[in-house]
């Protein structure tokens, strides 16, 4: 029993941590709250009614009674948005009982109490007061984004109580005052001097009725379980297990100065409904788009922005020159300017600064390259291909070096490469082989996905077999560990 108590407790505390960092831009609802502009503290009392179930009960007693017993509360809570929030709540009250059926017809002894058994002329009363917290979680805002009028919510939480709760023998004769069997607050047997407490968890559910901009109504009840045996000054051996009951009317007022609570909403506080609204026509609603002022006609982007088809950074409708790249201060439209005196205008020179070719536009003319000068830059690059310790798995640093091997490829497109993965002589020979293999296979496939033909690619690992430098210390390691890439012939 007190493993699930510290178990319930802690879960409660982390659960209501966590909650508390939620805001309501990481819940999708169907019309969000402007939390910034509405009011989320909110103070409440009211009247509570008690009742007892464990070895003695307040309803169905066997004296065929029923005990009443009012209190009051006091809470303080915070929204943290519609769905999640947290309240602190003080409660005071009158607890009484009676025996159980059960107990009267069977042999139902009460510990501390010189062997007194439960019978109809038992009862206790005392009182009661603590504090809880709770989480709140509004059921209704679940699936609303704000509640109108009514709004469910459920109160989860755990709180610590004092009482002294007394038990008492009726004199059936009248001839005597009610005995006092034992009184939990001041028993010596339990080493008590001060009032008896226990902690207690709660699951509650409230139901709240807007009445104004100001002022809510709320019924709310609950059952309680109490941590200790002794709320109902009864200790036995045959029910360890005390719950009770707590029903209560309340009003809660909402403090702050914006004309919303969080919970509610602006459905009736006066403000403006959610309205689409799509200024300039142009198919993208306001709130989406980038330009909500663009002229009507004008062809824009999914979001808002109008086109500029020569992404000259002037749109199209302001562009007198729209499918050619120019300057803004010439208004769209490409500078008459040959800056490389090539005969071809800036405008369509891809190489500008460059002296070029028409049939290359403007750019200078590419030599064929040498297949051998080629493999040779390729082999000195594959010397810079790294990878993750123990692991296929190549260094994002890599990249690069193997993004400009594959450039390299491309230049002389009909020779053919073996891709060859090489390790240290740490680990096994079989260890060392396979991950080498892997290695040297890891290459090829990121080199195909970037287009070089498969046919052109070969992987092999050959571990620890073929090391260039003494394996006895560090840096001869750190070099045998290693990619070659070498050309194997033609696919002619």
């Amino acid at each position: 029993m007190r493993r699930i108590f510290l178990f319930l407790l802690l879960g409660s505390l982390i659960v209501a941590k966590s909650y508390s960092q939620f805001t309501t831009d990481e819940i999708t609802y169907g019309n969000r709250i402007d939390l910034e502009n509405s009011n989320s503290w909110a103070v409440g009392g009211g009247f509570s009614n008690f009742i007892m179930h464990g070895d003695l009960r307040s309803i169905g007693s066997g004296d065929d009674t029923n005990y009443l017993n009012f209190g009051v509360f006091g809470s303080v809570n915070k929204m943290f948005n519609p769905l999640l929030g947290l309240e602190f709540k003080a409660t005071y009250s009158k607890i009484s009982g009676g025996a159980q059926y059960f107990s009267t017809t069977n042999e139902y002894k009460v510990l501390y109490t010189n062997s007194t058994v439960l019978q109809d002329n038992i009862y206790f009363k005392g009182i009661a007061y603590g504090a809880e917290l709770n989480l709140i979680f509004s059921f209704t805002n679940l699936y609303e984004t704000t509640a109108s009028n009514w709004n469910a919510a459920g109160y989860f939480g755990v709180g610590y109580h004092s009482y002294d709760s007394a038990l008492y023998e009726i004199d059936v004769t009248g001839a005597s005052p009610d005995k006092l069997l034992v009184d939990f607050g001041y028993n010596p047997a339990r080493n008590s001097v001060n009032q008896a407490s226990s902690i207690y968890l709660s699951a509650q559910f409230g139901m709240k009725r807007r009445i104004s901009k100001r002022v809510d109504l709320e019924f709310r009840t609950g059952m309680y379980f109490n941590y200790e045996d002794h709320l109902d000054a009864a200790i036995s051996n045959k029910q360890d297990w005390e719950t009770f009951f707590v029903s209560s009317v309340g009003v809660v007022v909402k403090l702050g100065k914006k004309k919303v609570f969080t919970i509610w909403g602006d459905k009736n506080g006066g403000g403006d409904k959610f309205k689409i609204l799509d200024t300039d026509k142009d198919g993208v609603m306001d709130q989406l788009d980038i330009e909500p002022n663009t002229p009507a006609g004008v062809m824009v982007y999914g979001n808002g922005k109008a086109v500029d088809s020569d992404k000259d950074g002037l749109p199209d409708y302001k562009d007198k020159c729209p499918l050619k790249y120019g300057p803004i201060s010439n208004e769209g439209c490409p500078l008459n300017v040959d800056s490389d005196g090539d005969g071809i205008m800036d405008g369509e020179d891809l190489c500008p600064n460059t002296p070029g070719v028409v049939e290359n536009r403007g750019c200078p003319k590419q030599e064929v390259a040498s297949p051998n000068n080629v493999t040779q830059q390729i082999g000195l690059l594959a010397a810079s291909i790294y990878f993750d310790t123990n692991s296929d798995r190549i260094k994002s640093i890599s990249f690069a070096t193997i993004d400009k091997i594959i450039n390299l490829m491309k230049k002389i497109p009909n020779v053919k490469f073996v891709i060859e993965g090489h390790t240290d002589d740490r680990n096994s020979d079989r260890y060392n082989l396979y991950l080498s293999q892997r290695r040297a296979a890891s290459v090829r496939k990121y080199m195909i996905q970037q287009g070089i033909v498969s046919e052109r690619l070969e992987s092999k690992g050959y571990g620890e077999a073929r090391p260039k430098f003494s394996n006895d210390n560090a840096g001869g390691r750190q070099l045998n560990r290693r990619v070659e890439i070498k050309p194997v012939g033609s696919l002619d």
